[in-house]
């Protein structure tokens, strides 16, 4: 029997590319539906808050009314972050765009999250490529994205396992690689293509909003780029940033 491997190849690259698409318009379609809720809420929410904030204002802070109105100042300001996730997943006016360097980008946000977070028993790896050009992107939002998908691997990993961060620079795609890798407990088959959906979240109530990944996926499209997962159940996690790089601008060794 004579197989014909390249047929077979092209037959799942195509495959791919059909799951890419479709995905790409279930987002978009979401992401329509989100913006138009999203505005809904945004208007009722900034009027609670603005008349919770001027009670504030005459109440003696060590009354229990006091404590009640804080309270309620902190939800309210934690619904209005649930909904502008919800708008920037939904945005797609024209990104701000500065040069960055991936690596300082990365390191940024990895010192800040080992002093925020119990990694004792958590090994970070960090295996980067020099020769990456800078990126057009903004730092603020790459760094989101970057802590969103650090983060994902901490809560996937637990107390004990491993973390690898690696970037890697294709000079025929002119694209760089960011790749963050867990040994967690990985995401099952049935899971994997709703990962990015607005408000899909294996976590326990409480532990998150499921909006971390799908505002990430915004912000990397909005920059002509791609976050791509890999996962086995049991056998941890591999989400990969696709950036096009700037280059016209030379890295310099660090």
């Amino acid at each position: 029997m004579i197989k014909d491997k390249k047929g077979h190849k092209d037959t799942e690259q195509r495959k791919l590319m059909e799951n890419q698409m479709a995905q790409a318009d279930k987002l978009a379609s979401i992401g329509q539906l989100s913006a138009g809720i999203a505005h809904e809420m945004n208007n009722p929410l900034g009027i609670i808050l603005g008349y919770t904030q001027l009670l504030l204002r005459d109440e003696n802070s060590e009354t229990e009314r006091y404590k009640d109105l804080k309270t309620i100042e902190k939800h309210v300001k934690s619904c209005k972050a649930i909904v502008e996730d919800l708008l920037s997943f939904a945005r797609s006016s024209k990104p701000e765009r500065e040069v960055i360097n991936i690596q300082d980008t990365i390191d940024d946000v990895l010192s800040f999250v080992v002093q925020h977070s119990d990694l004792d028993k958590v090994e970070v790896i960090k295996d980067y490529d020099i020769t990456i050009p800078p990126v057009l992107i903004n730092e603020r939002k790459l760094k989101q994205v970057f802590m969103n998908l650090i983060m994902n691997a901490i809560h996937a990993v637990g107390k004990t396992g491993t973390i690898k961060i690696t970037s890697k620079f294709n000079r025929s795609k002119n694209r760089a690689y960011i790749r963050v890798i867990d040994t967690g407990y990985g995401i099952g088959k049935k899971n994997l293509s709703r990962i990015f959906d607005p408000f899909f979240t294996t976590k326990p109530t409480g532990e998150g909003t499921g909006l971390g990944l799908s505002v990430s996926y915004g912000i990397i499209k909005n920059y002509n780029g791609e976050i791509l997962v890999e996962s086995r159940r049991g056998k941890g996690s591999t989400f990969t940033v696709v950036l096009p790089v700037n280059a016209l601008h030379k890295v310099t060794n660090r």
